[in-house]
């Protein structure tokens, strides 16, 4: 494939138009046109149609912008490694969910970094889905996600971590500190997480594997820290992870609600490319901590 060609294609569909990708690539634009036709000519499929103004990705050409962008990154991250390299300079450049990103990874790069300090960090906070997007993208080295549901096949998933989670109240709560049947726990408001949440996936999984109705939608909220605050503040009951709330629970910020016949938890996993060769020395490290300190 004409990769000079595959370069101008990716940036009219990322710049979304002919004009703007020939004046970002210093080009005239019958040249941008000649060469999007070889590039579908040599595939065998239309790529682009005219949209008003603009243009409009088929769905062959959606997939080959999505393929095009991927080695693209992993050029610009070639070239910035091997830069690095040669000055004696390395970056480690990690995507993380919320949870590992607030509770389980700072201790750990930090240890990483005062034993190294001539490498550079940069760690972005993202959803599982963006998080798997960067990984595969080449944007990052790896990621770090939790969630109970994974699966892709361009990407591999190493379980290092189980999470417990457990539902908490406010201790003036009538249920603080009881044991109780799931029915009990449908009949109380909850704070339920944003669509898309591992957390909110979790919280519907459980009530679903013990046969018992959701519980009432009290409120929505976007976050975890968020969600945990107002069940602080004294409403309702949530669903979070033990890392996120020992502190509370042992300044009486917060009371644990048990549930007959559950033990919920979600694993944290690191998220790697299936293509990558040997294990990075911070991933070694960082198992070798949480062996020590579990």
């Amino acid at each position: 494939m004409n990769l000079h060609a595959l370069r101008i294609f990716t940036n009219v569909a990322k710049l979304g138009g002919i004009t703007a990708a020939a004046n970002k690539m210093l080009l005239s634009q019958p040249a941008v046109t000649i060469q999007i036709r070889k590039l579908e000519s040599e595939i065998g499929a239309k790529l682009i149609e005219g949209k008003g103004r603009g243009i409009q990705l088929t769905p062959e050409g959606k997939f080959l912008y999505e393929q095009g962008m991927r080695l693209f990154y992993l050029e610009a991250q070639i070239d910035e490694k091997l830069g690095k390299f040669l000055a004696k300079e390395e970056k480690i450049h990690i995507a993380s969910s919320y949870i590992p990103i607030n509770y389980i990874l700072p201790p750990i790069i930090a240890s990483y970094k005062l034993a190294n300090p001539h490498i550079e960090f940069l760690v972005s906070l993202g959803n599982v889905k963006s998080v798997e997007e960067q990984v595969m993208n080449y944007e990052v080295d790896f990621g770090f996600v939790v969630q109970n549901k994974i699966g892709h096949p361009d990407l591999q998933f190493e379980k290092i971590l189980d999470i417990p989670f457990w539902f908490v109240v406010h201790p003036s709560h009538s249920l603080a500190n009881q044991t109780v049947s799931i029915y009990e726990l449908s009949k109380e408001e909850f704070i339920y997480r944003e669509r898309g949440s591992s957390t909110l996936d979790l919280l519907e999984a459980v009530f679903y594997t013990l046969n018992g109705p959701l519980p009432k939608l009290g409120l929505q909220m976007q976050g975890l820290h968020e969600s945990i605050k107002v069940v602080e503040a004294g409403y309702g009951m949530t669903l979070a992870p033990s890392y996120s709330i020992t502190e509370s629970i042992t300044n009486g910020k917060l009371a644990r609600v048990y549930v007959e016949q559950a033990d919920i938890q979600q694993s944290l996993f690191i998220c790697t490319r299936k293509s990558d060769l040997g294990e990075h020395p911070f991933i070694q490290y960082l198992k070798n901590h949480l062996n020590a300190t579990n």
